[in-house]
């Protein structure tokens, strides 16, 4: 069971499910349930706050008969907790008594639980799952602001170690074409895998350099270079394209965006997620290549960019 983050929940789903390749699934609101064995993905997860293990669901009225009926000792280990959000009528302590009358020695222990219960009320329904794992916020700390290289439009850590996962890449090498400061790069070598960069720009190249070897990413070449002279098959792509907003220079980024894409349709082997401005109208521009639009999400940035997130694929 995936806690989503309410930030953008359309994304922080579809990036679960580009993880885990679960054909079924259940959703309600910013719950996520599905059958998954890719435990070592959750430190990957940008829009998921937590994981659980799914106990159970039941209407409000049905909480006890539930909590009753459920085999505790199953899922039992040394010592527990339980903690409710969203409203719940019952107090924690009298729900706790549940586990404690159903296993042998039982302890509540607050600060090191080892099983932490959680239950979750939305409308009508409670779901129950005992906590897996914390998706941790270490990519706060790689803001553009605080690397060595500063670079004004560089993405955000989250977003661009979203749009990584999208790909679904469990091996493989991960290229950004534009890829000014490396802020994509970070993200991808940080999840271990080798990444090419390129840039027209010798300037920000060394930018990207600097914050690199900064956070210690070995595994990463990087190239000056247009990138629309590309021969080579390209794995997985993960870009975000340059942008302006005067007519002439927005007529020359749309050509630029439709050479890149005819670009990928030659090469591309996975997938690529690209990110757009909004004022592109980039569904024209896929139309005219034979990718594939496999899904679409916007990203609000500020009150003059929302971002157009695509992931494209082949026809």
């Amino acid at each position: 069971m995936f806690l989503l983050s309410k930030e953008n929940i359309e994304l922080a789903r579809a990036e679960v499910l580009a993880l885990t390749n679960a054909a079924n699934y259940e959703v309600d609101d910013n719950i996520l349930i599905l059958d998954t064995k890719e435990e070592r993905l959750y430190a990957r997860l940008a829009f998921t706050k937590a994981i659980y293990r799914f106990l159970f669901s039941c209407k409000e009225d049905e909480l006890e008969k539930s909590l009753k009926g459920f085999d505790w000792k199953s899922i039992y280990d040394e010592n527990f907790c339980i903690r409710t959000h969203g409203g719940i009528k019952q107090k924690e302590k009298d729900l706790a008594s549940y586990v404690w009358n159903s296993v042998e020695e039982p302890r509540v222990e607050l600060k090191y639980c080892k099983t932490k219960i959680e239950l979750f009320k939305l409308a009508n329904k409670i779901y129950c799952g005992k906590l897996l794992h914390i998706v941790t916020k270490d990519f706060l700390k790689r803001k553009s602001h605080l690397r060595p290289a500063l670079h004004p439009t560089s993405l955000s850590p989250r977003l661009a170690r979203a749009m990584i996962n999208l790909t679904g890449i469990k091996k493989g090498d991960v290229y950004d074409p534009f890829c000014g400061s490396g802020g994509i790069l970070i993200e991808a070598g940080m999840m271990g895998f080798k990444t090419i960069g390129l840039d027209i720009n010798d300037y920000v190249l060394k930018k990207a350099r600097e914050n690199l070897d900064y956070y210690g990413i070995r595994y990463v070449e990087l190239e000056q270079r247009d990138a629309l002279t590309l021969k080579k098959k390209l794995d997985y792509v993960v870009t975000d394209l340059p942008y302006g907003r005067n007519t002439k220079l927005t007529l020359e980024l749309e050509k630029l965006y439709l050479d890149f894409l005819k670009l990928l349709d030659e090469h591309l082997v996975y997938k690529a997620v690209v990110g757009y401005p909004d004022f592109v109208d980039f569904k024209k521009l896929i139309k005219k290549t034979k990718l594939k639009l496999l899904h679409e999400f916007s990203v609000y940035l500020h009150k003059s960019l929302t971002k157009k997130i695509v992931v494209l694929g082949k026809s």
